[in-house]
C-alpha cells in the first residue's frame, strides 16, 4: 500500500476527524520545527480508532519520528519519546524510530495497533510500509495476550468488580482487550484495531455481542457515559473470560524473530537512500 493510500485511510468515517485534519497537520509541523525532527507516521489511537468515540471524545494523535543523523551520534541523544497534552481536544505523543523498533521487537500492542489504525494522518513513502510489514513478523502471541490480560484485569478490578453502579464505558475498556485475547487464541495474529473487526473474528455468544453493540451505540451517541447499574450479561461474561484468558496467555507460543530487519529499518530511516544504495 502506498503512502498516499494510507494517508487517505479514515476519510469519511468520522466527521470530527475530517474537520480537524488540517489542524492536526499544523500541529505536527510545529512539533517538527520546535523539536528538530521529521514525522514518519501519524495516526489516531484510542476510542476513535477503536470505533466507540463519544460525541465529546478528544483526538489522540500518535506519531513516529526520526531526527537528523548527527543527533544519534552523541553521548546524550535527545529524548526518544514525549507527550504533548496541548489542550482538552488534542493529545499528541511520539516515539523515535529507534524506540519504535525496540518496542516492535517486544511486540508492544499499542504500537501494533497504531500501525493498523483506521485513521491515518501522515505516512512516509519508505518507512511506513516497512513498519507495517514488520508488524506481522514481530507479532508475539504470548506477549500480546499478557499485555491485554493485564489491561483488562486492572480495569475490571479497579472500576467494575463488586461495583453496583460502575461507569458504563469501563465495560468497553475491559471487553476489548479480552476480545483481543480470544482473537489471538483463534488466529495467532495481531487483532485488528477497530473493535467491531475484532468481534467479527471471534466466537462470543450472541447475547453478549448484542449487549456490547447496544453499549457502543449508546457511547457513540452521547457524551462520556456516567455510572449506571451493572450489566449482568456483561459482568458474567467478563468474569468468565478473564479466567479463560489467563489459561490462554499461559499456553500461547513465543515469537523469537531475529532483529536484523529492525536494524535495517533504523538505518534506512536515519541514513535514508545513502544507506540503502550502499547495501544493494
Amino acid at each position: 500500500m502506498t503512502a498516499s493510500n494510507l494517508t487517505s485511510r479514515g476519510i469519511g468515517i468520522d466527521e470530527a476527524v475530517d474537520r480537524v485534519r488540517p489542524e492536526i497537520a499544523r500541529r505536527l509541523r510545529e512539533v517538527e520545527q520546535d523539536r528538530s525532527l521529521r514525522v514518519l507516521f501519524a495516526c489516531e489511537s484510542g476510542s476513535r480508532a477503536w470505533g466507540f468515540a463519544s460525541t465529546d471524545s478528544d483526538f489522540d494523535v500518535r506519531f513516529i519520528f526520526v531526527r537528523p543523523t548527527d543527533q544519534y551520534l552523541r553521548l546524550n541523544p535527545p529524548k526518544d519519546a514525549f507527550d504533548l497534552h496541548q489542550d482538552q481536544d488534542f493529545d499528541l505523543a511520539g516515539w523515535d524510530i529507534r524506540k519504535t523498533a525496540e518496542l516492535m521487537r517486544r511486540c508492544n500492542p499499542p504500537l501494533m495497533e497504531w500501525l493498523d489504525s483506521p485513521i491515518i494522518y501522515e505516512a512516509d513513502d519508505v518507512i511506513t510500509p516497512r513498519l507495517i510489514e514488520l508488524r506481522d513478523a514481530y507479532f508475539d502471541p504470548k506477549k500480546a495476550a499478557h499485555h491485554y490480560l493485564s489491561l483488562a484485569a486492572g480495569i475490571w478490578k479497579k472500576y467494575i468488580e463488586g461495583e453496583p453502579n460502575p461507569v458504563r464505558k469501563k465495560y468497553l475498556y475491559v471487553l476489548r482487550p479480552l476480545a483481543c485475547i480470544r482473537f489471538i487464541d483463534l488466529h495467532r495474529a495481531q487483532p485488528p484495531t477497530p473493535f467491531d473487526a475484532v468481534l467479527d473474528g471471534i466466537d462470543w455468544d450472541a447475547e453478549v455481542l448484542g449487549s456490547i453493540d447496544a453499549l457502543i451505540k449508546q457511547k457513540r451517541s452521547a457524551g462520556e457515559l456516567g455510572s449506571q447499574p451493572a450489566d449482568p450479561v456483561l459482568t458474567r461474561h467478563v468474569a468468565a473470560s478473564l479466567e479463560a484468558a489467563e489459561q490462554t496467555a499461559a499456553e500461547l507460543p513465543v515469537n523469537e524473530t531475529p532483529t536484523q530487519a529492525l536494524n535495517d529499518m533504523i538505518k534506512l530511516a536515519v541514513l535514508g537512500s545513502e544507506w540503502e544504495g550502499n547495501n544493494r
